[in-house]
């Protein structure tokens, strides 16, 4: 990997982290609609990269719509609902959960194979994630937190998907998700969310903020070079780098939102991040060739 497309890789990480700890930090205290969120969002993205929507359609454009589906509006209503209480810190690394979930995925649908190492690796993960989830002292769990697991499933579901649509440019991937996050967005938050004015007049500058900051360092900016990254290298060379999402978000929760970092957060992360790092180095799920 070239130095340039390193700190291509570092600033989409920063981007990433800095997205959990804004957004938490805009309507953790203000209970904003999710899908309102993502609406908000979604217009943002579409100012920027609209113009790509008048190309011609790609290859699989059904299947490239369901992508979109799952990585636009059911990601990301889990995902703002949780962040609405689950703390920046844990939210990024149970984010990380990303890599064993699309790599079971991948063998259970693509019918790939692991061997004995990533296996484990896997097995001891997912036991990372539940032990964050569980909220000790009570016969319950974290709420925010199994949203955002729920948003990262959802996350995987689409990577899977994705590896059935080659040869999409990522400029059309992220205008064609914006269209599905607008429109399914707006019929959601129109039919099942209350208190959208409420929302606007006790966090309306904040609300601008946090969509626009995921809208420009997010969703156009580390979603569009994370995609580009890993249609020029290995996905074993991009995807452990992106650990570095989880340091920026701690870094970040700590010093902007004087969070604490439970005990509980520390042995999940202690369980969750070697094994997400075997498991990319033992080797990537190799694409589907459309014949």
């Amino acid at each position: 990997m070239t130095g340039r497309d390193f700190l291509v890789i570092m600033f989409c990480c920063l981007g990433w982290g800095g997205n959990f700890v804004i957004t938490s930090w805009g309507v953790g205290m203000n209970p904003v609609p999710p899908f309102m969120l993502a609406f908000v969002r979604a217009c943002f993205v579409l100012i920027f990269m609209g113009v790509f929507l008048f190309r011609p359609l790609p290859k699989n454009f059904g299947r490239l719509l369901m992508v979109c589906l799952c990585v636009g509006p059911i990601h990301l209503g889990f995902l703002y609902t949780g962040l609405q209480t689950a703390p920046a810190s844990a939210s990024s690394i149970i984010s990380q959960a990303l890599i064993p979930i699309s790599t079971v995925l991948s063998v259970l649908f693509l019918k790939e194979r692991i061997g004995w190492i990533r296996s484990s690796a896997i097995g001891v993960s997912l036991i990372g994630v539940v032990i964050m989830v569980y909220e000790p002292g009570a016969l319950t769990i974290d709420i925010g937190l199994v949203y955002l697991l729920c948003a990262y499933i959802s996350l995987a579901v689409g990577s899977v998907l994705m590896r059935r649509v080659p040869e999409v440019d990522w400029r059309q991937y992220v205008a064609w998700t914006a269209v599905m996050l607008f429109v399914l967005s707006l019929v959601a938050t129109s039919l099942f969310e209350t208190g959208q004015m409420d929302a606007w007049d006790q966090a309306g500058w904040k609300i601008i903020v946090v969509a626009l900051y995921a809208a420009v360092f997010v969703s156009t900016f580390a979603h569009g070079q994370y995609f580009r990254l890993l249609q020029k290298y290995e996905v074993n060379q991009v995807v452990p780098l992106t650990l570095f999402t989880t340091v920026w978000a701690c870094i970040l929760g700590v010093l902007l939102l004087n969070e604490t970092l439970y005990l509980r957060y520390l042995i999940g992360a202690v369980l969750i991040l070697p094994c997400v790092w075997i498991i990319a180095r033992r080797g990537a799920v190799p694409p589907v060739q459309e014949g």
